[in-house]
Order: structure tokens, then C-alpha cells, then sequence
């Protein structure tokens, strides 16, 4: 039997019929009336005893049905392309010098011991060679006041990558505020090529102050304008500049300022999320928008981005795109007191300690935590189901392992094999 697993999905726009995998990344177009009926012929009898007419030839071809065997091969394949990866997050500080109310983090003015950094390069060092990719992701706190440790670290891992065939991908979450040209230079230098920079609109000043009090917008707009004028040629970065909504944020015009500044530059989008209650002692005081009115003011944004023709970072992700980091088999954050954890926004929960630094031990894991937010057990009857690829943890699993509560709701009734 021939089914059209979960992770194949199709709809219609303009009398054309669309079938895409959103494992494989590819799609079909099915204009032809005659076809788009066996297309839903196929969807009605939940697949096709054999591949022998023009279109389940095709579909086939492109991985877009397939026998249990053929299903489950590719989703192996996609369990070893997560096994390739080496994830790591490392927050050289928690200290920061911003005051956000809706930060969740408890701004601990520590960071990083010579040993803490020792122990973890001689980690990366003596596991890199069993990976063909390996991501660090530079967090904190505010991670550009320890440059000196990210310069030092990234070089140091991309030699290693270098000697080892791997392939180096580093990123930094920051609120550049430090991001001045000459630093971002040395950072991009240094292997840095993604960043996400967050402009909280005109009220950016009052959302995301300096620790001082002081206002830090136009410090920041004038470091990314400087950062603008490096040459393409040269410099091919990905600057994410991130804006967090509360209620009342419906002044477009936020969105014309960023288009005049950064609009005609590819290597800059725009990314608009709702403020979350992720813990902390100030955000419940903001204007947070209901559960029940998000989807339409985050739309109201995206479209507007669509509008005036500024690149957005919210849209259709491709998989291992949206993949939850803390899902990845190999993957950590360290954080700058020596605990290891798995996810960024649980800090501190029990669940989510992965293990710790050890001055004498080194890097000390335990694979039981591990398990709980990796692991994944896919039975024939999820091959079918929608959400198979959630079950490959493409999406957040905070909640199902700090909370015990699923993200998705499995229907093993509909998605029989037969």
C-alpha cells in the first residue's frame, strides 16, 4: 500500500492544485482538472494499492507518498540529520546592561571562569569529530560584554572545524546595543554571520532601557546604519531585527522607518512575536495581548511587512528550520555558572539541568535529561498523521517536559494504516 504520509500537505490557490513535503522541501503543481480529481481520489481512500498512472508515478518520484518501508527510511534520515549536529548555546555572561520588564532571566552579574571555557573547548575538541555540523549560538544575558571569550572561543572552534571537515555556523542573540562596526568586524571574522537584534518600535526606549536609565534606541539604529554600509561582496551576514508587540501596538509606521533604513538590504528582515509570560518579577504589569486576539495583530503586522515590501523573518519555515534547538540529541547551553541545560527559557527548572562543568571532571551529562527532551518513539500509525513531524520535536517541548503536557494531540483512529 501507497499513502501520502503526514508530512505531505497541498492546497489550493487560483484553481491550481499544490502538493509539497515539508521533510523533502519540494512540491508539485497540479493544474490539470482530471489529475487534481485522482489527487483527491487518493486523499479519500487514504493512498493507492500501486504507483502505476502519471501522477502517483510523480508523487512517488518526489517523495510525496511512499510504502511503510519507503516512509520510513526517510524519516530515519531525517533522525541522522539531527545526530549530525553538535548545538551549543553559550552564555559567557548573565549579567546585562538593559533592564526589559518582560525579561524573564535574573540578570546574575556572573560570568564564565578561565576553567568553565577550558573545559568546554576541551569537550568541543575531543567530540567534533563525530559530527558534520556544529551550530554555537552566543546568548546571555548580554553576551557582547564578554567579547573577548566569543572572539577566543569561535576562533578557536573554527580551527578545529577546519582540521575536521565540519562544517561552522555561529549566531548571536544580542540588543546591540555594543554592536558597534569595528566589533561586528571582529565577530564576523570570528565566524559570526546571524544575529537577532530586537527594536521594540517607538517605544523601544521604555520597553528595552539601558541599566542606567538611559535611552538606547538611537545607539542602536546608528550601529546597525554602520553595520549597513559594509560592502556586500564581503560581508554576507543575516540581521533578524526582532519586535516584541504588546496589546496596543498598532502604529505601523515603525515599519516604514525600518523599510527606509534597511528595506533595500537583503541581509536585513524584520520578525514580529507577541510578548510571552515567561517568568520574571515585571512583565505581568505590561499590556500583554489575549490568547485569543494574537493570531489577528500578529497578521495585521506580517501583512504590513508584506505591504511595503520589507523581508520578514515570521513565515513558512522549512522542517529542521523550526526544529526546537533544545530538541536536538546533541545540544546544550552553558550557561556562565557552569550548569548545563537544554532549553533557554526553562533556566533553572529541574527537568531541563542537563549536568554541569566539573574544574576537574570537564563536561558531565546526564543522559536521562537528555533522553526526556530528544527521544522519540514514531509508530507505524503516526506515518499518516499531520503532526508526524512534531513527533521529530519541530516545535517547543517545554511544556512537555517541564509541564508534562503535549503540544499536539495525537488521532492514531485517523491516521490508520490500512
Amino acid at each position: 500500500m501507497f499513502i501520502l504520509p503526514g508530512y505531505t500537505e497541498h492546497f489550493e490557490e487560483d484553481g491550481i492544485l499544490y502538493v509539497s513535503s515539508k521533510l523533502f522541501r519540494n512540491n508539485v503543481k497540479i493544474s490539470d482538472k482530471a489529475l487534481q480529481k485522482e489527487f483527491y481520489e487518493l486523499l479519500r481512500c487514504g493512498g493507492c494499492a500501486s504507483v502505476s498512472s502519471p501522477l502517483t508515478k510523480l508523487l512517488h518520484e518526489q517523495g510525496l507518498i511512499g510504502n511503510e518501508e519507503e516512509i520510513s527510511a526517510a524519516l530515519s534520515e531525517a533522525i541522522k540529520l539531527l545526530n549530525n549536529h553538535l548545538l551549543l548555546t553559550i552564555m559567557p555572561t548573565e549579567g546585562c546592561n538593559f533592564r526589559c520588564p518582560y525579561c524573564y532571566e535574573s540578570h546574575t552579574p556572573i560570568s564564565m571562569t578561565r576553567s568553565t571555557i577550558d573545559k568546554i573547548l576541551k569537550y568541543i575538541s575531543e567530540r567534533i569529530a563525530d559530527f558534520q555540523y556544529i551550530h554555537v549560538g552566543w546568548f546571555g544575558g548580554e553576551p557582547t560584554l564578554c567579547k573577548d571569550t566569543i572572539l577566543e572561543c569561535n576562533d578557536f572552534i573554527q580551527n578545529l572545524s577546519d582540521k575536521f571537515h565540519c562544517i561552522f555556523q555561529s549566531n548571536m542573540t544580542t540588543n546591540g546595543y555594543l554592536l558597534d562596526e569595528a566589533s561586528f568586524k571582529q565577530y564576523y571574522l570570528s565566524g559570526i554571520t546571524s544575529y537577532q537584534v530586537t527594536l521594540d518600535g517607538w517605544e523601544h526606549d521604555k520597553t528595552r532601557p539601558h541599566i542606567s536609565g538611559k535611552k538606547t534606541l538611537d545607539t542602536i539604529i546608528g550601529n546597525l546604519i554602520g553595520i549597513s554600509k559594509l560592502p556586500k561582496e564581503q560581508y554576507q551576514f543575516n540581521i533578524t531585527l526582532r519586535r516584541n508587540i504588546l496589546e496596543n501596538d498598532n502604529d505601523m509606521s515603525w515599519y516604514d522607518y525600518l523599510h527606509k533604513l534597511f528595506g533595500a538590504d537583503e541581509r536585513f528582515k524584520v520578525a514580529v512575536y507577541p510578548v510571552g509570560n515567561w517568568g520574571g518579577e515585571t512583565v505581568e504589569k505590561l499590556n500583554l495581548i489575549k490568547l485569543a486576539d494574537r493570531d489577528a495583530l500578529l497578521l495585521k503586522h506580517i501583512d504590513y511587512l508584506d505591504k511595503i515590501g520589507m523581508r520578514r523573518g515570521n513565515g513558512r519555515c522549512q522542517p529542521f528550520e523550526k526544529i526546537c534547538y533544545a530538541c536536538y540529541p546533541h545540544s546544550m547551553v552553558f550557561r556562565a555558572s557552569g550548569k548545563i541545560e537544554k532549553c533557554t527559557v526553562a533556566l533553572d527548572e529541574p527537568k531541563n539541568l542537563l549536568g554541569r562543568v566539573d574544574d576537574e571532571e570537564g563536561v558531565i551529562l546526564n543522559e536521562e535529561i537528555n533522553r526526556l527532551w530528544s527521544s522519540c518513539n514514531l509508530k507505524k500509525e503516526c506515518y499518516t498523521c499531520p503532526d508526524v513531524l512534531s513527533c521529530f520535536n519541530l516545535s517547543c517541548k517545554k511544556d512537555v517536559v517541564i509541564k508534562a503536557c503535549s503540544n499536539h494531540k495525537c488521532t492514531p483512529a485517523a491516521s490508520k494504516i490500512y
